[in-house]
């Protein structure tokens, strides 16, 4: 057998072992199945727009503090099919148990008056003073007014706008199916219109009322009726005082103190009912969606019932506690009623998990989850645009100082001149390039820097994102010191080397202690956005495993060196034991659990390993090398498919949507993020950085081209030889990836502002004849090694 099937064959059976004998970090939490031994008699969901962590305490919501003292309780994610969640959206979302949003329009409307008779002193008690009578006249509806408007006014036919949500492009994208929860159970009580658009399917025989009953044992027997409740309280929907700059619907608006008590004495008396029905209940509390001119932020969770008397809250869609996600509702409804759930339901059921703080400071660290969320949700675009400047000025500055660039041909005389007259002269040319390096360590530490910077509380500043900038602000510079001072400076590429070491130990040392740094990181995820919530975001593929590469490279070279005779067979080695640890991290359901980033992971790795191992470079090699990956990943995946449907991994259930005909409706997705990336993400700016970049430096006569009497960084042709089998090899991991991950273009792209200052870096490097020892390991351009 040759040596690239040995490698193969190894690398595959360790990947098999690695990642398909763990479960998932559900499981691996010791969480509960959340239906207390046997099914419950009834569900009862109240829906409380706009209610947060911060809004509970023990003097402004006695009942709602009481219940979570006594039940599991959780950080949510409201995530439906549209940034910002509505208060429709967030009900037809619960209703499907998967992404959906209201199928109207969302922009302000023109101006909505106030009643004509609302003056100063015609308000309820609980109306601000001069409420009223100062109303700008040009108030308009929020963004999210308009649905507020039609769920208190509207929704005359529950039916028709639950076939239009299903119509909806943006919810037929995830494969929603509205009012599958309550077609599910066959029977549902709603009270609020806005509860309707869950509830009001073809195959429900509904019940719907404006309000709960004033009287509890008319209220006792209509949630008696049927096993399926879902009650919206609304009463934060119109909390505060509109102006210009935060409107409202027109409906009479409450402080919000008072709004929050109206909600808690209606939560008050409905458990009172509740406490009367005979049987067992699950009750779950959502505050639902966001209202009025709210920023998109973390909710209320709280589970109260059979197995779920205490404990954070969690489920096998986040995979971490304290956290849940909206589409988890109507999952833990019909596991609960001990009903199967649906195909179209991406959720998963709750689940309680062992011990959490005392309430009070439980209460707490959901509220300091909710900021730091908020904060990061705020910040990333601005973050990206500013590698993409940094990046810009790094090359800027190297084309300044280091030149190697020509103008265009057809440039106009006069233009040649003003060039000429203004290109800096050696002098300054000096001191960019003393500059330049530096410059360079800083922004090649600033990727890295937004996980330590998650180090520092900077949360608890007067200002948590300038708090946040200026971690990871310092943190950069502390990478850079470190690189550019210590002993390792004496090396040629001792300094980026540290950068890459940095930049490839942190990932892993933080995903392999739980992911904390990943969370609320810049480059990482927050838990509005909920596309992932431990392990690797996709972001970070762009990071750890191209500085994996590199530094695996120049560790096999080392070692290559020391060989006795031909070191060739120990490169080999050493490329294929660190390849087993770094696809085991990422891909591990325990670990990274990013299996997109095995994919993409494996034929680079692979591909060094042919370069450096001395096998040669084929068009079925390499055809053999993507057919690895898939078939380590397709292995896992149908591994992980077998466990129960509550433990299942994302890469488990795409097996099962495979099954169920849903896969299309998966990859289409994928498909349509990686476009609206390319188009519209500011990281999509960091690949045209980088083909300046490249166009620059390894153009003929480049600073990174080899020609006579210049070596680019000073470097011996071997070590040259060994670096470009690194760059080929993330070049093909990168390409792989964004292929086959939602991030697409933007994972390259993460990837270019670690490369780009790094190689301006190697060009930079002072003119000197380069010496070193001699290399026995060597690359050909053909793929070969001699």
């Amino acid at each position: 057998m040759s040596p690239a099937r040995r490698a193969a064959l190894a690398l595959l059976a360790v990947l098999g072992l690695l990642l398909g004998t763990a479960d998932p970090a559900a499981a691996a939490d010791g969480t509960g199945d959340g239906t207390g031994g046997g099914p419950v008699d009834r569900v009862v969901v109240v829906g409380i727009p706009g209610l947060t962590w911060a809004d509970v305490d023990p003097a402004g919501t006695p009942a709602l503090w009481e219940l979570a003292g006594s039940s599991s309780i959780g950080a949510l994610s409201v995530r439906a099919a549209r940034s910002t969640t509505c208060v429709l959206d967030g009900w037809a979302t619960l209703g499907a148990g998967n992404r959906a949003r209201w199928a109207g329009r969302v922009d302000p409307l023109p101006p909505v008056p106030l009643p004509a008779d609302r003056t100063e002193g015609a308000g309820a008690a609980t109306d601000p003073p001069g409420l009223f009578d100062t109303v700008p006249e040009d108030t308009t509806l929020s963004y999210c007014g308009l649905q507020e408007q039609v769920a208190a006014v509207g929704l005359a036919d529950p039916q028709a706008a639950v076939e239009l949500i299903a119509a909806d492009p943006a919810t037929a994208r995830f494969g929603a199916q509205p009012a599958a929860l309550s077609d599910t159970v066959g029977c549902a009580v709603t009270t609020g219109r806005a509860a309707t658009v869950a509830a009001a399917g073809a195959d429900t025989r509904l019940t719907q009322l404006d309000a709960l009953p004033a009287d509890p044992s008319a209220t006792a027997s209509l949630l008696g009726s049927c096993p399926l409740s879902l009650v919206s309280l609304d009463q934060l929907v119109d909390a505060g005082t509109p102006s210009a700059a935060e409107t409202d619907t027109g409906t009479d608006p409450l402080s919000l103190p008072a709004a929050l008590s109206a909600a808690d004495s209606a939560l008050a008396g409905l458990r009172g009912v509740l406490d009367t029905l005979p049987g067992r209940t699950l009750l779950l509390v959502e505050g639902i969606s966001e209202v009025n001119d709210g920023r998109p932020q973390l909710h209320v969770a709280i589970a109260h019932g059979p197995g779920f008397d205490g404990g954070w809250l969690t489920s096998s869609s986040t995979g971490r506690a304290p956290f849940v996600q909206l589409i988890d509702a109507a999952p833990t409804a019909l596991a609960a009623l001990g009903l199967d759930q649906p195909a179209s339901m991406n959720g998963q059921p709750m689940q309680a998990t062992g011990q959490r703080p005392a309430l009070a400071d439980a209460v707490d660290q959901l509220d300091v989850a909710n900021q730091r969320a908020v904060v990061h949700y705020r910040s990333t675009g601005d973050f990206f645009w500013a590698l993409v400047l940094v990046g810009a000025g790094v090359v800027a500055l190297g084309l300044v100082g280091l030149g190697g660039w020509r103008a265009p041909r057809r440039t106009p005389d006069r233009w040649r001149r003003w060039f000429a007259a203004h290109r800096p002269g050696p002098a300054t040319r000096a001191r960019l390039r003393r500059l330049l390096r530096p410059v360079c360590l800083a922004a090649a530490s600033l990727p890295v820097a937004t996980y330590l910077a998650s180090l520092v509380p900077w949360q608890d500043a007067g200002s948590p994102r300038w708090a946040l900038a200026g971690s990871v602000a310092g943190a950069a510079a502390v990478v850079s010191a470190a690189a550019a001072l210590g002993p390792w400076r004496r090396h040629r590429l001792g300094p980026p080397l540290v950068v890459l070491v940095v930049t490839a130990a942190v990932p892993v040392v933080d995903v392999v202690t739980g992911s904390h740094l990943e969370l609320d990181g810049l480059l990482g995820y927050d838990a509005i956005v909920a596309g992932r919530f431990t392990g690797y975001g996709n972001l970070t593929f762009g990071l750890m495993p191209v500085a994996a590469l590199l530094v695996t490279a120049a560790l096999a070279t080392a070692v290559a060196r020391r060989a006795r005779g031909d070191g060739r067979r120990r490169a080999l080695v050493v490329v294929l034991a660190v390849a087993v640890v770094v696809v085991g991290v990422i891909g591990a359901p325990f670990l990274g659990r990013d299996f997109g980033g095995v994919l993409g992971a494996v034929p680079g790795i692979l591909l060094l390993a042919m370069l450096l191992g001395g096998i040669r470079v084929t068009v079925p090699r390499l055809v053999a090398v993507l057919g690895v990956a898939v078939v380590a990943v397709g292995a896992v995946a149908v591994l992980d498919w077998t466990r129960p449907p509550s433990q299942r991994s994302h890469l488990g259930r795409f097996v099962a949507q495979v099954l169920d005909g849903q896969a299309w409706t998966v990859v289409s997705r994928k498909a349509s993020a990686n476009i609206d990336i390319l188009l519209g993400s500011p990281l999509a700016w960091a690949l045209a950085v980088a083909a300046v970049a490249a166009l620059w430096l390894v153009r003929p006569g480049g600073p990174l081209r080899s020609r006579p009497g210049h070596r680019p960084g000073g470097l011996p042709p071997a070590d040259l030889a060994v670096l470009r089998a690194a760059l080929l090899s993330v070049a093909l991991g990168l390409v792989v990836a964004a292929a086959v991950n939602d991030s697409g273009v933007a994972i390259p792209a993460t990837a270019a502002t670690l490369l780009v200052p790094l190689l301006v870096w190697l060009a930079a490097a002072p003119v000197e004849d380069g010496g070193g020892d001699p290399v026995r390991v060597s690359v050909s351009a053909r793929g070969s090694t001699d």
